[in-house]
């Protein structure tokens, strides 16, 4: 290493080197990873979300050609289930010329084909193949399967994309406003042997090109020293390309992740074995996230399409009829299942587990109808004995 580096380029080292990167290492999620996300814990989190898209396809007319496209698949778990509920709605399923996943890792795109195509798959079904990891593959119900690197590579062609804790795994910059102005928070080597890490956190003594290029925006010049804020140009590049694919193609976005609609100061984390901790932890085998700024995203969308939100996960779910879904599921379950059932319904929903912690929004093409789970609420009439008491 010679001298600091930026916590922007520590994150893509230790996420997605190709040699050594925490996501290239193949199936870090689920009860056995590091981590479970939503789709994980209960089908009935992406069957809604397929539904949601389901909607929003009649809410723009109904084309007859759309692509699906999901950033960061995880286990393919997502798509799945967002496919299953697909398949039930002929004229939708119909219109579904193909499935779009961006995915870096070859390892978890092996792992997406197992659940998306099942084993085996025949070399027949593989439509295309490279050292870097599987480009495209057949499901038995015909529909494609395609891999790419970035977004930039999805077909031109009207495209419903979802994005599931995407966005928190993109590079941050972090900042510190001080007396003199902003400086830029940089990872160095660690030079006391007391130390458990061999990396540490330090203050750029003077300004640097990723401070005058970001932090000295007149944005942030209402803050005092002392204060810190992270940014994140990958996701304002990444939510740039998807308005830009939806104002040209049509379509819809729906972005899930944790996070608020203002910017943080110091939220980025390491997570290991369902517990947080250091971020200078073990690099290359702890996951790095940091909370999404919702208000940043809409900015770089601004003009292309109309955005909505953010609302909790929650509103989104009940919105969507979640309450429904479980108790269908339950009707059919056994005893133990319904146990199951019940508790990751309270685990998605629950204020305080990730009913509030996770936040969506939408992208939609301008001047289109308001999604479901949007709509702004109407003022309910106030009595005159809710409001002011009532004079003669």
């Amino acid at each position: 290493i010679q001298g600091p580096m930026s916590v922007a380029h520590f994150m893509r080292q230790v996420l997605v080197n190709p040699l050594s990167g925490y996501y290239m290492k193949g199936d870090v999620f689920g009860s056995q990873g590091d981590f479970i996300t939503s789709p994980e814990i209960s089908q009935m989190f992406g069957e809604l979300l397929g539904i949601w898209f389901l909607v929003q396809w009649t809410n723009i007319g109904k084309p007859s050609r759309i692509q699906l496209a999901e950033l960061g698949p995880g286990r393919g778990t997502l798509m799945m289930d967002m496919l299953r509920v697909s398949s039930r709605f002929k004229e939708f399923r119909n219109a579904i010329t193909g499935v779009h996943l961006i995915e870096a890792s070859p390892g978890l795109r092996r792992v997406q084909r197992q659940a998306l195509c099942g084993i085996p798959i025949s070399e027949e079904q593989i439509g295309g193949g490279s050292p870097e990891g599987i480009t495209a593959a057949v499901r038995s119900d015909g529909l494609q399967i395609l891999w790419h690197d970035v977004f930039a590579d999805l077909p031109a062609e009207c495209s419903m994309i979802v994005a599931h804790e995407f966005f928190d795994a993109l590079p941050i910059y972090k900042f510190e406003k001080t007396a003199d102005g902003w400086r830029e928070l940089v990872v160095d080597l660690e030079e006391e042997e007391s130390s458990p890490y061999h990396l540490r956190f330090v203050l750029a003594p003077g300004p640097t090109q990723a401070s005058k290029a970001i932090a000295e925006h007149p944005a942030y010049d209402h803050f005092q020293p002392g204060d810190r804020i992270e940014v994140s140009p990958d996701s304002f590049r990444v939510m740039l390309e998807m308005a830009q694919h939806i104002n040209k193609n049509s379509g819809s976005a729906l972005i899930v992740d944790y996070g608020k609609d203002h910017i943080q100061g110091d939220t980025l984390r390491g997570i290991h074995k369902h517990k947080f901790t250091h971020v200078l932890t073990q690099p290359g085998n702890v996951d790095l996230s940091a909370d999404v700024d919702f208000q940043y995203l809409k900015q770089a969308a601004e003009g292309l399409v109309d955005c909505h939100g953010s609302v909790t996960q929650a509103h989104l779910l009940h919105s969507l009829g979640i309450g429904v879904r479980l108790n269908m599921l339950l009707a059919k379950a056994a005893a133990h299942r319904r146990e199951i059932l019940i508790s990751s319904y309270h685990r998605l929903v629950d204020p305080k587990e990730m009913g509030n912690v996770y936040r969506v929004m939408a992208m939609t093409p301008s001047g289109s109808p308001t999604p479901i789970a949007f709509e702004q609420p109407k003022p309910q009439p106030t009595t005159p004995s809710e409001s002011e008491p009532s004079r003669p």
